[in-house]
C-alpha cells in the first residue's frame, strides 16, 4: 500500500540515477549514555551492530530542545537567526515555523524524492499552513505538539488527544505508540515506489521523558533493581527493535545497499526524570555538553570508510546542507549548515572548527554559548530550562538511579529575580565532562570567543512575543489538538 497519490508520484522527476534513500531516525531526548556503545549493559543488537559497521560521531551537537533541533535540521540555519531560540513551543503558542522558510523535505521533492514524516512534528500547528503536509511531506503519521502518552495518546502538557494519519485524527487505541509508529515506517517502505528516492525521517517517541513500556521489555533487565533504570532500559530495547523492523523491510525490499541510515537525537536527556548524559554534564535544554552533544552514527554502502569512531565536529544544521547536497539539489547561499559528506563518507577533516550552541538573550533563558577549536564559552544562566524553571539545579552530573526531581518543572511567574550571569570556559578536548572553569584562568580566551560570539550576536532576529491563545485549547476542536486558531 503506498500513502501517496499515485498522480503526485507521477509528478516526480529524478535527478540522477545515483541519489540515495535517505532515512534518518530521530531519537527522543536520547542521552549520552543511553546507546549500546557507550553503555555495555543496554541490549540493543541492531543499533550496535549498525554503529560498529558505520561511523560513531563522537562530537556531533544539536540544540538543546526539540523545536530548534528540528528548526536547524529543516532549514540549515542557526535558531537564533530564525526566531526559534526559545526553546519547545507550547500548545497554545499562537507561532511555527516561518512559513518564508523552505524546508529540507520541500527542497528533496524537488528533486525527486517522496518524502514521509513518521512521529513528532513540533513546528507549529495553529493554522494549516504549519503542517508538515504544508512544509514538504507527502505523507505524516504522528503529533503536532511535544509529545503524548505512549497509550492514550494525550498530550502531555494538556489534556487533549493528539495522533494523526496526515490531516485525519487516528482512531483511539491503547496499542504502545512506537509499535504504531514502527508499522506505518514499515508500511511506508513496502509501498515505495522503488523507482524514486525516499525520504523517511522516523522522529520516534522513544526513548522520550515518560517510562512507559511493555513489560515483555521492562523484563529483559529483570536483573536491576531500580525501577526507573529498568523501564527505561526496555524502553530503549524497544526503540532498538522498532529500528530492527525497518532495516528489515528495507532489505526485504531490496533498497538497503541504496541507503543512507543516519542516527541522531533531537537533544539530550531528561536525565532528572529518566535517561542519562553520563558522564557529560548538565541536561536536556541547558548549554551544557550533556544537553546538546548526542549519540549520532551513519551507515551506508556510499561510505568508503567506516567501521571507526570519527572525532570530527559536526551539528545537526550541516544535516541539512549535506542531505540536500547529496540527494543533487542546492541550499541557500547564506546558511549555517556544512556540506560534511566528505567528512561522513572518507574521514576527511570537517570543515566544521565552531558552532554556536544558542543565543537567547531573555533574561529567564539559559543565554548564549559557542565552541571555537578545542574552547566552550558559555554565558548567561545555563542551568535554565526556558520558559520553565527546574526545582532543583540542572546543571549537574546525572546517571541512572540518581533521585528524580519532585514536580519536574515549575511555570514562571512573571516576579522571579533576573538569574545571576555567569561564565564558563571549558577545553571541551581536556575536559568534555565540563568540571574546570577556566574563565579566571584563561580572560583573554575569554574574551576572544565573546568577541566571535557577539558577531555572531549581529545575525540574531529576536523571537516574536511569545503569544499563548485560549483558543486553541483541545476543548475546542472536540478534544484534539487541532490547527485553525491563529
Amino acid at each position: 500500500m503506498s500513502f501517496i497519490p499515485e498522480a503526485s508520484v507521477h509528478s516526480c522527476k529524478r535527478v540522477t540515477d545515483k541519489q540515495p534513500h535517505i532515512v534518518l531516525i530521530l531519537a527522543e531526548d536520547l542521552g549520552w549514555n543511553d546507546v549500546g556503545w557507550h553503555n555495555p549493559d543496554l541490549k540493543m543488537p541492531i543499533l550496535n551492530q549498525l554503529a560498529a559497521d558505520g561511523v560513531i560521531f563522537n562530537q556531533s551537537y544539536v540544540q538543546p530542545a526539540c523545536t530548534p533541533s528540528r528548526s536547524a535540521l529543516f532549514t540549515g540555519y542557526y535558531p537564533f537567526k530564525i526566531k526559534r531560540q526559545h526553546q519547545m513551543l507550547l500548545n497554545l503558542e499562537a507561532d511555527g515555523l516561518s512559513l518564508d522558510l523552505k524546508t529540507l523535505p520541500e527542497m528533496l521533492k524537488d528533486v525527486g524524492y517522496l518524502t514521509h514524516l513518521v512521529g513528532k512534528w513540533h513546528l507549529g500547528f495553529c493554522k494549516e499552513e504549519y503542517l508538515p503536509n504544508k512544509r514538504g511531506f507527502d505523507s505524516f503519521y504522528g503529533w503536532l505538539t511535544l509529545g503524548t502518552d505512549l497509550y492514550t495518546k494525550e498530550n502531555v502538557l494538556a489534556p487533549g488527544y493528539d495522533f494523526r494519519d496526515n490531516t485525519g485524527v487516528v482512531q483511539e487505541s491503547d496499542t504502545y505508540l512506537p509499535f504504531m509508529l514502527a508499522e506505518r515506517a514499515v508500511d511506508i517502505v513496502m509501498g515505495h515506489y522503488k523507482e524514486y528516492p525516499l525520504f523517511l525521517e522516523f522522529s520516534m517517541a522513544l526513548p522520550g521523558k515518560f517510562l512507559e513500556v511493555p513489560q515483555d521489555y521492562e523484563d529483559l533487565y529483570s536483573d536491576i533493581d531500580d525501577d526507573r533504570t529498568r523501564k527505561f532500559y526496555g524502553k530503549l530495547s524497544a526503540m532498538d527493535n522498532s529500528i530492527g523492523l525497518l532495516v528489515e523491510a528495507l532489505k526485504t525490499r531490496g533498497m538497503w545497499d541504496d541507503t543512507l541510515f543516519i542516527f541522531t537525537s533531537d537533544n539530550g536527556a531528561f536525565a532528572t526524570e529518566s535517561g542519562s548524559n553520563w558522564p557529560l554534564r548538565g541536561n536536556i535544554a541547558t548549554l551544557f555538553e550533556g544537553g546538546t552533544r548526542v549519540p549520532t552514527f551513519f551507515y551506508g554502502s556510499m561510505l568508503k570508510k567506516a567501521g571507526y569512531v570519527n572525532n570530527e565536529l559536526i551539528h545537526i544544521v550541516d544535516l541539512h546542507k549535506t542531505i540536500i547536497e547529496l540527494a543533487g539539489a542546492t541550499t541557500e547561499s547564506d546558511i549555517d549548515g556544512m556540506d560534511m559528506w566528505k567528512t561522513i563518507s572518507k574521514g576527511e577533516p570537517s570543515p566544521r572548527t565552531e558552532f554556536v550552541y544558542n543565543i537567547d538573550d531573555n533574561e529567564l533563558s539559559p543565554g548564549a554559548a559557542i565552541r571555537v577549536g578545542d574552547y566552550k564559552l558559555i554565558t548567561g544562566h545555563p542551568d535554565l530550562m526556558y520558559p520553565f524553571r527546574l526545582l532543583n539545579r540542572s546543571d549537574d552530573w546525572y546517571n541512572y538511579g540518581d533521585e528524580p526531581i519532585s514536580g519536574i518543572l515549575l511555570p514562571p511567574t512573571g516576579n522571579e529575580p533576573p538569574p545571576a550571569n555567569v561564565t564558563y570556559l571549558f577545553n571541551i578536548i581536556d575536559d568534555p565532562e565540563e568540571r574546570n572553569n577556566l574563565a579566571d584562568v584563561y580572560p583573554n580566551k575569554v574574551e576572544e570567543l565573546r568577541h566571535r560570539l557577539d558577531e555572531y550576536r549581529e545575525h540574531l532576529v529576536p523571537p516574536e512575543s511569545r503569544i499563548f491563545d485560549p483558543s486553541g485549547d483541545a476543548v475546542n476542536f472536540g478534544g484534539v489538538w487541532s490547527p485553525g486558531w491563529c
